[in-house]
């Protein structure tokens, strides 16, 4: 059986988590972070709640399992997804952040 390597990815959430629409007109391409299905990503930013129960992560319409939280990181395990390409979100409460993408990868070799 192969063994496969679990990868810490970072996402930067640009200047923070909790944001809402950018002011700023320019169009650039959003960030696409690369991983597979059962990796830890590490998302940085701010506001969220120390009880890891009161943020959800959504990559797609699927919910990441949070492993820790802190005030300015949550660490989750990236969920199976069937979808390639899927927007990553995280929610506190009511206020909910802008989206990143993330590519799925079958390939570890590809990272």
């Amino acid at each position: 059986m192969k063994q496969l390597k679990l990868f810490v990815v970072t996402l930067m959430l640009l200047t923070t988590a909790l944001i809402s629409c950018n002011s700023n007109s320019s169009k650039q391409a959003p960030e696409v972070v690369k991983g597979t299905a059962g990796n830890f990503l590490l998302i940085k930013g701010h506001g969220f709640s120390l009880d890891r129960n009161q943020n959800q992560v959504k990559f797609g319409n699927v919910t990441a399992h949070i492993l820790r939280a802190d005030a300015n990181y949550i660490l989750v395990q990236v969920p199976v997804q069937h979808a390639t390409i899927v927007p990553v979100v995280v929610t506190v409460g009511k206020d909910t952040s802008n989206a990143m993408q993330f590519a799925y990868h079958t390939d570890l070799a590809s990272l």
